[in-house]
């Protein structure tokens, strides 16, 4: 993708002027008039073009390349520039549609097998039982059941963690785990594991899909992600490595993750780090088509097609930002903010101020310019030179920032632009999925890669459901209802949803269904829904 850059950096620096930037403008920009720039004759919005015969770049499943997109770009005369203040100080929306669940459903098992249902495990179990009669094992005959036992297995073994896989049934005591051993036999366990399998390899043609062998249960997982919750307003998008040193013609090797080896996957998660769309990346020669902007750009523009003309707030890293691409997530309706390279800002690196001026100002200074498409570049000093591009974040208002100083051997405070802010703050969805799939995860070894990547996304299905029954909805905790805490008939204690509280509770509210305190929480709803009037 390096090799790229430079498509990226062959605009003129005419096209930026000094400008504020918030996020209030992004929400009433098709109210807004144009900029206010005297003598300006600009041409109709850079158009983009479609390959004859491909469909439009919405409703596709998460195989399908992105359709070859060409940015037609139209030189804009301009002549005097003035600074463009924004009408109205940045304030964070609330969340589009809170957290609108729709599951009906109460228990975590619910969930589960809304996401993973049980028309997939019939799926499973047949293609299990037909692979091990192409081996020639004509008495497998396994069952749902079994096969639900046998997933339940591999879910405990994540969290309850033996040396050796047959310690579970050891008949040393003490050692025996019961709500293993006695839910199935290791030796129909390890055949099970055996002839696992999920799809007919031998009267499917692969073609140049690489993952064929595990399609429809990718398939089926992606469609249930989506369907089980509407997305949330500010989501990011970034790679998550699904650990594997077999042999794989689509392994790779990124030195600074903490599992360098294995199979890249492109993820789209929500703040709450809940998974919606992912792609495992085949290669460069598997993605069919690549437009113009790059194949990593045409990765964020599948990732987003389901969420096009709703004014999402998409974030992404410096591997995938560029100029264009922020241009045409706009065009969709989607905005975008990212870390920019240098050499990929048309030109704004020419308007900013230098790296010298910035220095002279001292620590937090802070530079911004925009585009005539309302693309804003924002350069900051930190600890180095920091570029971020976006459509709807800018400068203000600023805040202040605590960092160390060598120099002064303190902490200090220095400004911070908007747009650093809000990317902090909501660019670690995936890396949140990642860390929550990384404390418990199904680590066991197996040459079969497609086994490994069927328990890795089984890993993310749990997260993704636990997400789903614990996260109480706006309706839910604002409606009428009983919001008092009761003492529940439990073992161990669980944490405490408030998140300024650390302590662990027996109490949940009646109303919410969540374990809390006795105290803040239960109140808090309480409050909240009498100011409601309700």
């Amino acid at each position: 993708y390096d090799s790229e850059d430079s498509q990226y950096s062959d605009s003129s620096d005419e096209e930026w002027l000094p400008s504020k930037k918030t996020l209030d403008q992004c929400e009433s920009a098709s109210e807004e008039e144009g900029p206010d720039v005297e003598d300006v004759e600009e041409e109709s919005p850079d158009e983009i073009a479609v390959e004859p015969g491909v469909e439009a770049p919405t409703g596709r499943s998460v195989d399908t390349p992105a359709p070859p997109a060409k940015a037609k770009k139209k030189q804009q005369k301009r002549h005097t520039w003035k600074v463009k203040d924004s009408p109205c100080e940045g304030v964070l929306p609330d969340f589009l549609g809170e957290w609108s669940l729709n599951v009906q459903a109460t228990e975590p098992l619910e969930f589960f097998l809304h996401l993973f249902p049980e028309e997939l495990i019939d799926d499973i179990t047949y293609h299990t039982n037909l692979y091990a009669l192409q081996k020639g094992r004509e008495n497998l005959n396994a069952t749902a059941e079994e096969m639900k036992a046998f997933l339940g297995i591999n879910l405990v073994m994540t969290f309850i963690r033996y040396p050796r896989r047959r310690m579970y049934w050891s008949s040393e005591q003490g050692l025996r785990l019961p709500l293993i051993a006695d839910a199935m036999a290791v030796n129909r366990f390890e055949d099970i594991l055996r002839y696992l399998h999920f799809t007919d390899t031998s009267s499917t043609d692969p073609g140049n899909d690489k993952l064929f062998r595990i399609k429809p249960v990718l398939d089926t997982l992606q469609a249930n992600f989506l369907s089980a919750v509407d997305p949330e307003e500010f989501q990011a998008i970034d790679e998550m490595i699904m650990p594997f040193k077999g042999k794989l013609s689509i392994k790779q090797y990124i030195p600074k993750k903490p599992k360098p080896w294995g199979v890249k996957i492109w993820a789209r998660a929500g703040a709450s780090g809940y998974m919606y769309r992912f792609e495992v990346y085949r290669g460069a020669a598997s993605t069919g088509a690549v437009s113009e902007l790059g194949t990593a750009a045409d990765v964020i523009l599948r990732l987003c097609d389901d969420i096009q003309f709703k004014n999402h707030k998409v974030f992404f890293d410096n591997f995938f930002c560029g100029i264009p691409l922020i241009t045409i997530l706009k065009e969709q309706g989607i905005y975008g903010t990212g870390t920019c390279r240098v050499n990929r800002l048309q030109g704004a690196q020419a308007k900013l101020k230098s790296a010298t001026e910035l220095k002279e100002e001292g620590r937090g200074a802070i530079s911004v310019v925009t585009n005539g498409e309302d693309v804003t570049v924002t350069r900051w000093l930190d600890n180095s030179l920091i570029h971020k591009a976006s459509s709807c974040l800018g400068k203000h208002p600023t805040d202040v920032a605590q960092r160390w100083s060598k120099k002064d051997k303190k902490i200090i405070t220095i400004d911070r632009p908007f747009a650093v802010k809000v990317y902090n703050d909501y660019m670690g969805g995936v890396g949140l999925m990642d860390q929550m799939v990384a404390m418990y995860p199904h680590r066991r070894k197996n040459k079969r890669w497609y086994i490994r990547m069927f328990f890795h996304f089984l890993d993310v299905t749990v997260v993704n459901d636990g997400l789903l029954p614990f996260k109480v909805t706006r309706e839910v905790r604002l409606g009428p209802g009983n919001h008092w805490p009761q003492l529940n008939d439990i073992k161990n204690a669980q944490r405490c949803q408030d998140p300024a509280c650390t302590r662990k509770t027996k109490y949940s509210c009646m109303c919410c269904n969540v374990a809390v305190c006795p105290g803040f929480h239960v109140r808090e709803c309480y409050r909240t829904s009498w100011e409601s009037g309700v």
